[in-house]
C-alpha cells in the first residue's frame, strides 16, 4: 500500500533521520510503498499546525488511497482529544492511520497507553495490567466473580449452588416463559430472592446476567477467550437462545422528537422515596369503521416499579402533574414561596455558566469512553466524529441566559414561557416534589 510518514520532531527525542529510517523499515517489512514524509521540520509544513494541513492537502489533491504511518500516537497530538481529531480528519480524507509500534499499531489503543488519562499513573497502571494478564492466562477470577460463582482455591471460578439456581431460573423465565427483564426482576423481588448484596433486582442486573458468557464456562478477559475454563451453569445453546431473544426484542429507536418532561429529576415517589421518571407510551387501535387510530400517552411513574418491581403502580399523567405543581406554586402563601437559589445579583448567570460547564465536562469524559470503545472494536470512528462535533457546539454555545422571572407571577406566566425557561425556573426555585396518588408537595 502507498504510505506517507508523519512525524513531530520538535517534541521527540529522536532526530528526523531516525524517524525517517523507522518509517522506511516499517514500509519494507510490511510491503508498503513509501511515498513521502511530512514533519514539523519540512519547509512546506512550517512549525505549526500547517504541516498537518499540508499532509491533508496532499492526500486530497492526489485522489489516491494512502496509509499514514506515525511512530506513536503522540505524534498526532499532545492529548487524547487532539489525537481523536487528527485521526477523524485523516479517515474522512480517506486514509488509514497506523503506529509503528508493533504491539499497539492501532492509534486509539496507542494513544490510551502513550498519553494516558489524566489522573492515572501510567507506570502503575501498566504494572497492574501485566499482573492481571498473567492471572488471566491461567483463567483466574479478576475482581468480583459473576453472580453464581465464587473463588476456588486455585483462583478459578467455582459454582455457588444457591446463586446458580437463581441464574438458571432467570434464563428459564426469559427463554421458556417469555418474561421480560422488568417482570423477571419483579418476580424475584416479590418472592424475596435477594441479590448477592441483599438488595433488589433491577432490569440492568437481569440483563447483565443474560449477556454474560461466563455462565457457559467460558472465561473472557484482555482479549483472551478460554472455553471450558470452569463449570458451566447454563448450556451454550441456552445462552445463544437468550441472545437471539434479546436481539429480537430490542426496540427500534425513535428520533428524539418528544417534548421534554419538565419535572424530570425533581419528583420523588411519596411511598418508596425513589425518583419518578417520565414515560411515553404509543398505542394503535382499530375503530369500528376499520380505520386505525393512534394515541401518545405521557406520564410520570415510580422508577422502583419500572426497574425493580418493589413499589406499587403509582403514576400521574404528565399534564395533570405539571398542572397540579403550577397550582401548588400559585396557592402557596408568600412566606412559603420558593426562594431563588443564589442571590439576585448575578446568581442566575453563575448557575447558567455552571450548567454549561457541566455539560462540557460530561462530553469530555464521554469522549474518553468512546475512544476506549473504538480501541476495543465496539464502535467506528464516525461515532467519534459526531461526538467531537457535539463537543465543539457545547463549547461554542453561550451559557443559557437565565431571564429574571417574577416568582410571584410564575404560575400565571407559565403558559407563555418556553420549556427551557420553565425548567430553569423549576431548577432554581424547587428542591424536590413529593408525589402520592392523591397529593403533591412542593419543597423549596
Amino acid at each position: 500500500m502507498r504510505a506517507l510518514g508523519y512525524f513531530r520532531v520538535e517534541d521527540n527525542k529522536d532526530s528526523l533521520q531516525v524517524l525517517e529510517r523507522s518509517f522506511a523499515d516499517y514500509c519494507y517489512l510490511n510491503f508498503h510503498q513509501p511515498i513521502k514524509t511530512f514533519s514539523d521540520s519540512n519547509e512546506a509544513g512550517g512549525d505549526g499546525p500547517e504541516w498537518f494541513e499540508a499532509l491533508l492537502n496532499y492526500v486530497r489533491e492526489s485522489g489516491s488511497s494512502f496509509l499514514v504511518v506515525v511512530p506513536d500516537a503522540s505524534h498526532l497530538g499532545h492529548d487524547l482529544e487532539a489525537v481523536a481529531r487528527a485521526v477523524v480528519k485523516l479517515e474522512r480524507a480517506g486514509v488509514k492511520v497506523v503506529c509503528v509500534e508493533e504491539d499497539l499499531p492501532d492509534p486509539f489503543q496507542n494513544a490510551l497507553r502513550t498519553l494516558g488519562v489524566k489522573g492515572v499513573s501510567q507506570t502503575r497502571s501498566n504494572r497492574i495490567k501485566e499482573s492481571m494478564r498473567a492471572r488471566a492466562l491461567e483463567g483466574q477470577v479478576l475482581g468480583r466473580p459473576a453472580f453464581g460463582y465464587g473463588h476456588a482455591s486455585d483462583g478459578t471460578p467455582e459454582v455457588v449452588p444457591q446463586e446458580a439456581r437463581v441464574v438458571e431460573l432467570i434464563y428459564n423465565l426469559y427463554t421458556e416463559q417469555d418474561m421480560g427483564l422488568r417482570l423477571i426482576a419483579q418476580h424475584l423481588n416479590e418472592r424475596g430472592i435477594p441479590t448477592r448484596r441483599g438488595g433488589n433486582w433491577s432490569l440492568v442486573s437481569i440483563r447483565d446476567i443474560l449477556r454474560n458468557p461466563t455462565y457457559t464456562g467460558t472465561y473472557s478477559r484482555f482479549g483472551l477467550r478460554l472455553p471450558r475454563n470452569h463449570e458451566a451453569i447454563v448450556s451454550p445453546a441456552l445462552f445463544r437462545e437468550a441472545q437471539d431473544t434479546m436481539t429480537s426484542r430490542r426496540p427500534t429507536r425513535r428520533a428524539a422528537d418528544d417534548e421534554p418532561f419538565l419535572l424530570a429529576g425533581l419528583i420523588f415517589c411519596g411511598y418508596c422515596g425513589n425518583r419518578m421518571m417520565g414515560a411515553t407510551r404509543r398505542q394503535v387501535w382499530r375503530l369500528k369503521d376499520g380505520r386505525r387510530a393512534r394515541g401518545v400517552y405521557r406520564y410520570y411513574q415510580c422508577q422502583s416499579r419500572a426497574n425493580q418491581g418493589r413499589c406499587s403502580y403509582h403514576t400521574w399523567r404528565c399534564s395533570d402533574l405539571e398542572s397540579t405543581v403550577k397550582k401548588e406554586l400559585a396557592g402557596a402563601p408568600r412566606s412559603r414561596r420558593p426562594r431563588p437559589k443564589g442571590d439576585a445579583t448575578g446568581g442566575g448567570d453563575h448557575l447558567a455558566e455552571a450548567a454549561r460547564d457541566s455539560r462540557v465536562a460530561l462530553a469530555e469524559r464521554r469522549l474518553v469512553r468512546i475512544m476506549r470503545r473504538i480501541a476495543l472494536g465496539e464502535l467506528g470512528t464516525e461515532a467519534l466524529a459526531r461526538h467531537l462535533d457535539l463537543l465543539d457546539s457545547l463549547r461554542a454555545e453561550p451559557p443559557d441566559p437565565v431571564e429574571p422571572i417574577d416568582v410571584e407571577n410564575i404560575p400565571s406566566e407559565w403558559d407563555g414561557l418556553t420549556a427551557k425557561q420553565v425548567r430553569q425556573f423549576l431548577e432554581r426555585h424547587i428542591r424536590r416534589i413529593v408525589v402520592k396518588d392523591d397529593s403533591v408537595e412542593v419543597l423549596a
